[in-house]
């Protein structure tokens, strides 16, 4: 099976998201991710004053994710299928 296949699910493709915020909303902002109706398990990356929490998911729960964290910090998405090549 290619590898497209597997990051590929009923709710779209599989992509990361990065929020970047400052380090004192990093709390409230975990406690945003935990309350989302799909599991998320963030990866925290510590630049100077700010926080970057980064977690895969599906380009389905977008709007959720946009909705719960836009006013929250810098928020984007990168493709996971980008970097593989078949």
């Amino acid at each position: 099976m290619p590898a497209h296949r597997v990051l590929r699910g009923s709710d779209g493709e599989l992509i990361l998201v990065r929020l970047t915020v400052p380090a004192h909303d990093l709390e409230d902002s975990l406690e945003t991710l935990a309350a989302f109706d799909f599991p998320v398990n963030p990866a925290l990356f510590h630049r100077g004053t700010e926080t970057a929490i980064e977690f895969p998911a599906y380009s389905g729960k977008l709007p959720q994710i946009e909705a719960a964290l836009a006013d929250r910090g810098h928020l984007e998405t990168l493709s996971l299928l980008a970097g593989i090549s078949s």
